[in-house]
């Protein structure tokens, strides 16, 4: 049966000769193709480039045309006309040299040079102020006449009286500042605020009282620290109590800064 079919197809004529003629003939097909994708690809890449080169060309051609007509100078005016020269200054005349004998003082002689005298520091102390004149037509003058000493002792006298007059005086301004004898009973009087315990709050507060010269605070001043807090030291520095503050060995007013630590136990 195999041997059959071999002997029909040796008959038929079909064999290795058509397989390689349909080869070489698809196989050109192919060859022929692939070089024209080839080329078509290759072409558009050049093109690209070529048209991208084209128009950097362009953009620098434009930059150069910027530069160039902004480094051009100034066009001529319209009228072309020439600028007239500037005007001539004229020199002042210079005048003739004068005679400066003319200004030389003629000599007087001594008989009618007038007489005078230099007043002692005893007679200028003895003049007074002016009242009124007397039957010559002059002033008379009365009074002293040391006024700048009378000025720098006035000055003196109101340094003085500034000196004298400030009473409220910071801690560390006085000889001895005034100390607190029961902190730590108003520190354990003290409450913590229900807001601050429920949040887990803490914080340290310092008050400025001002200390009066038997030792009682008689102003409650600033309050720096957490705000919670404030109201409860405000309440509780009225209830403090010092030695009084001392300068030039009197009691005096002075503001005093104590702090209060507030810590959940």
């Amino acid at each position: 049966m195999v041997t059959d079919n071999i002997e029909i197809l040796q008959d038929t004529g079909y064999g290795a000769t058509e397989l390689k003629k349909t080869y070489q003939k698809f196989l050109q097909r192919g060859l022929v193709f692939a070089i024209l994708i080839h080329g078509f690809v290759i072409g558009t890449y050049l093109f690209a480039n070529y048209i991208s080169k084209m128009e950097e060309q362009k953009k620098s051609d434009i930059q150069q045309r910027i530069i160039n007509v902004s480094d051009l100078e100034p066009p001529p005016s319209a009228t072309d006309e020439e600028e007239p020269p500037p005007p001539k200054i004229e020199e002042p005349p210079v005048a003739p040299p004068k005679d400066l004998t003319a200004l030389t003082p003629e000599p007087v002689a001594k008989e009618k040079a007038e007489e005078q005298t230099i007043k002692t520091q005893q007679e200028l102390e003895e003049i007074k102020s002016p009242i009124g004149n007397n039957d010559s037509g002059k002033f008379q003058y009365t009074g002293n006449v040391k006024v700048e000493e009378k000025k720098i002792e006035e000055k003196i006298e109101k340094k003085e009286k500034v000196v004298e007059e400030k009473t409220v005086f910071q801690s560390f301004e006085v000889e001895k500042a005034p100390e607190c004898v029961n902190l730590s009973q108003v520190r354990s009087s003290m409450k913590y605020p229900e807001i601050a315990r429920e949040a887990g709050m803490e914080g340290r507060v310092t008050v400025k009282v001002l200390v009066g010269p038997d030792g009682n605070v008689l102003k409650v001043g600033s309050v720096s620290g957490p705000d919670v807090f404030h109201d409860e030291v405000r309440d509780k520095a009225n209830d403090l109590q010092f030695t009084p503050g001392l300068q030039n060995g009197k009691p005096v007013k002075v503001w005093v800064t104590v702090p209060f630590n507030f810590k959940l136990k």
